[in-house]
């Protein structure tokens, strides 16, 4: 091979690496700048949660939160909810239920045990009216609309009905748990392997300018 040759082939393999190396440092920085905002958002979700916490705690002790519309009232002025957000329940009942197991298991600051019954009483009766308003709103759409359908079937005796919709809900919960294995292999492999990609793009680069 000539020296003209050599130097076509090493200029292809340079600008290839040189390519590849700049594609590497913007992967690097999208992580980086995605890593940032994500950290960003569950500290602010996390420092709304400690005062909704707080403003709760201080509620039920001195007993101006009283009714659930309270409850509701305070949770949306904390998290910035809309009127028209619908979806509110399961978020507000989940917060609920790590106040109340924290508050239990004594993790919580400023609560006395003859506090503790009286909060304990109150937060069920809440969690309890919210799951009346609106029945499994832990769940999905999909499959909180197909219990409702399930509940009001079997309350009217449609067994014919209740059986075909008991029947598209395992099918859903089968297809909800082979997503589910698909992304947990796909998560697995994924991360690490971006990272070992960008690090050699990012070796390759550098070899590729000192040559």
């Amino acid at each position: 091979m000539d020296t003209e040759n050599l130097g076509e082939l090493l200029n292809i393999f340079n600008d290839n690496f040189a390519k590849s190396f700049i594609i590497g440092v913007i992967t690097g920085v999208y992580a980086i700048t995605a890593s940032y905002f994500l950290k960003k958002y569950r500290r602010k979700k996390l420092e709304k949660k400690k005062e909704f916490f707080e403003i709760l705690k201080e509620g039920l002790i001195n007993e101006t939160i009283q009714t659930p519309n309270d409850l509701v009232n305070i949770y949306k002025g904390v998290t910035n909810l809309s009127t028209e957000d619908i979806s509110y329940r399961y978020g507000l009942n989940k917060w609920l239920r790590e106040f109340l197991a924290k508050s239990i298991g004594n993790k919580i600051d400023g609560i006395d045990k003859k506090d503790l019954f009286k909060i304990k009483e109150k937060i069920s009766l809440f969690i309890e009216h919210n799951e009346k308003i609106s029945p499994f709103s832990d769940l999905p759409d999909t499959e909180r609309n197909m219990l409702t359908d399930i509940n009001s079937f079997s309350d009217n005796g449609d067994k014919v009905a209740l059986k075909r919709k008991v029947k598209e809900l395992g099918n859903i919960i089968q297809t909800r748990y082979d997503e589910q294995k698909k992304l947990e292999s796909q998560t697995r492999w994924s991360i690490p392997l971006a990272i070992i990609g960008v690090i050699l793009t990012v070796v390759f680069g550098i070899i590729s300018i000192f040559q």
